[in-house]
């Protein structure tokens, strides 16, 4: 097993609450000797706004001290763009060795641990889109080309940058199951194949600043903005989520009654469905999914996106290979038995998403919360609730919810509530070119 040691430097990476990886390059050496204790940055910095600044009332200001982050040595991935260099995954701890209350990666640790009380693994597995961007000539960026699904010469087009971002991921650790061209100018899709729900968080975050810097490289842009053009469907991180016994053997979400209908038909054929406890996790999701709405759709653009036309998720309702849900059964059963999740976006902490949807299916399954019947016509227009239209109105529903509180911990919730809140605020104060292009010549 390679050790820290062996690397001329390490990326020590964590979260802050929005997301967005932080972190340091140490020696090799360094990065070994701070498995046990960590390598402190002010703890203010987990509160990071994205313009960036620091909140007027932070939970931890100038006088909150150090804030520590510890190696995960299992989580070492190599880094194929930077000559001998490695990232490893760290959790925060508070000096004295104690949980740090704003660690994103902690928060998703501890849900994992509840699961596993109960008996469960979760499993995920990812579908992460993106715009690909290209300069303009005049300091902009524009769609990199003007191709839409599936289109094979964008594949061509792209094929260096491609082979780029596979390479990486693969060297890394991460097997990509797919790349192609999504429905717009420009959006791209990569499926990462399933694996333990934290590594696949880790393996989200990694790949976002992969993709990042690669393409930079290479003279483009790779942009995770939910909706970054008028007119155009927007990009999402469906999760794909399934629950499995101790030693991952099987998985706990299969049925082989239940006789689950799909409208083009399922894999295995026959009588196969999904279990009680699937369906438990199911009405979980749902029973919680206005507050999940904030962390997994956590910008103001985000509800740019959440909009009936573009394939996105508008009502709370759950279907068998069904788009126009929130929640999504797709057709392969037995052991690939899964949930798709599809409200968070392409802006959503990895971290904190799966550990809210982690937290919300649980507190299903242990209520024993019916989902309903799934929806096989268009949710689109059938009468359902609604997700949240505006940011504001999800972090309504996010203060409100206990549970999630819980088992995320309140003070967290307290400061993501509070960073977002802010980040509205903000978006409030600035005019854009629709308002002006609709009201100025008409009041």
């Amino acid at each position: 097993m390679t050790t820290l040691s062996e690397y001329d430097s390490v990326r020590l990476v964590w979260t802050d609450l929005n997301g967005v990886a932080r972190g340091i390059t140490v020696p090799g050496e360094e990065a070994a000797n701070a498995l046990d204790e960590g390598v402190g940055f002010a703890n203010g910095v987990a509160e990071l706004t994205l313009e960036p600044g620091l909140l007027d009332d932070p939970h931890y200001g100038a006088e909150g001290g150090d804030m520590m982050a510890v190696p995960d040595a299992d989580s070492t991935v190599p880094i194929e763009w930077a000559d001998d260099t490695a990232a490893v995954f760290t959790s925060l701890s508070n000096v004295d060795g104690s949980p740090f209350d704003l660690c994103a990666r902690g928060a998703l640790e501890n849900v994992l641990d509840e699961l596993e009380s109960e008996g469960y693994r979760a499993l995920a597995g990812v579908e992460t889109e993106f715009s690909l961007l290209s300069p303009d000539g005049d300091g902009g960026w524009v769609p990199y080309n003007d191709r839409c699904s599936y289109d094979l010469d964008a594949i061509d087009m792209s094929s260096e940058l491609i082979s780029a971002w596979r390479s990486a991921m693969e060297t890394a650790g991460y097997n990509v199951l797919g790349v192609h061209q999504e429905s717009q100018p420009g959006q791209y899709e990569v499926n990462i194949e399933y694996d333990d729900a934290l590594t696949t968080a880790d393996g989200i975050t990694f790949f976002r600043h992969m993709a990042k810097s690669i393409t930079r490289d290479h003279g483009h842009k790779a942009s995770m903005m939910p909706r970054p053009h008028s007119g155009e469907d927007a990009n999402g991180l469906h999760f794909h989520l399934s629950l499995w016994d101790l030693d991952e053997s099987e998985n706990q979400f299969a049925s082989e009654t239940g006789n689950m209908q799909f409208p083009a038909g399922k894999h295995p054929a026959g009588d196969s469905g999904i279990s009680d406890e699937g369906r438990y996790f199911i009405g979980g999701l749902l029973e919680h999914m206005k507050a999940l709405t904030a962390i997994c759709a956590p910008t103001v653009n985000s509800y740019k996106r959440l909009i009936p036309g573009i394939w996105a998720p508008v009502n709370i309702a759950w279907g068998p290979d069904n788009r126009s849900t929130v929640l999504r059964i797709p057709p392969e059963l037995g052991p690939a038995t899964r949930i798709e999740h599809r409200v968070p976006d392409s802006s959503c902490n990895p971290y904190l998403g799966m550990a809210a949807s982690l937290a919300a299916g649980l507190d299903g399954i242990r209520r024993e919360i019916d989902p309903g019947e799934p929806t096989m016509k268009n949710a689109y227009e059938e009468e359902y609730e609604r997700l949240p239209r505006t940011l504001w109105s999800a972090l309504d529903h996010l203060e409100d919810d206990d549970v999630l509180a819980e088992m995320l911990g309140a003070s967290l919730i307290e400061s993501f509530v509070k960073l977002k809140r802010d980040e509205f605020n903000r978006s409030m104060d600035h005019v854009s070119a629709w308002e002006r292009d609709e009201y100025l010549d008409e009041f």
